[in-house]
């Protein structure tokens, strides 16, 4: 998960300006030169002061987590708006799945940076924001969990398990095709995922709680 300081300047457009002169500028660097620049390369390319780095982040690693997050996002946006047109979930799910994994290999380098991260939270790479991403599946789909403040071994285990295949995949270290990848993945997650609620949450019931967590 992405730390606090992101979360607490969202309401300031300046700061989400910079923020995303941060997100987009380090795409753009690893995208081009493949390698991690430092805080204050990327500082001077996204044209903002080292310290205001430090106001969203505390590393370049966890500002690719970031980046990521935001192509997730976009691909969460998709999977709800489906589910709630009548679309398969299975199908959708796959898609989904699909489509994360064509995005971190079309963002390997930068995949490859996220990777080194460890949150809070102490899981590596991108496995706090897919536990996130469970818990925002779970919050659309109406599944119900009572785990406290604290994450449920079962998220843990399963965001765990596709960060693994994910970065399997991405390295090119796995004995079948990317849409077989997907329809794998998607056999070996939860009972819950598989058979979601016959009758979906009104989208407007808490829409104004919706943050940067995403789901599949």
């Amino acid at each position: 998960m992405v730390s606090d300081k992101a979360r607490a300047v969202e309401a300031d457009p300046r700061f989400t300006r910079s923020r995303r002169a941060i997100a987009d500028t380090l795409a753009d660097l690893m995208e081009r030169t493949e390698s991690c620049p430092s805080v204050s390369a990327l500082a001077e390319a996204a044209g903002i002061h080292r310290a205001t780095f430090y106001n969203h982040f505390d590393s370049v690693e966890e500002a690719a987590v970031y980046v990521i997050a935001g192509d997730f996002r976009a691909l969460h946006d998709v999977n709800i708006s489906d589910r709630y047109q009548g679309a398969d979930p299975a199908a959708v799910a796959v898609a989904t799945l699909n489509s994360m994994l064509d995005s971190l290999r079309q963002r390997r380098s930068l995949f490859l940076l996220a990777s080194t991260w460890q949150s809070s939270s102490g899981l590596m790479g991108i496995g706090d924001l897919l536990v996130d991403q469970l818990h925002a599946l779970r919050r659309d789909l109406g599944v119900e969990q009572d785990s406290g403040a604290h994450n449920s071994v079962e998220d843990v285990f399963t965001a765990a398990g596709v960060q693994g295949v994910f970065s399997a995949a991405v390295g090119g270290n796995t004995d079948c095709d990317q849409d077989e990848i997907a329809v794998r993945l998607y056999a070996l997650l939860p009972a819950w995922i598989h058979q979601p609620p016959e009758s979906l949450p009104d989208r407007g019931s808490d829409s104004g709680n919706r943050d940067t967590e995403q789901a599949w």
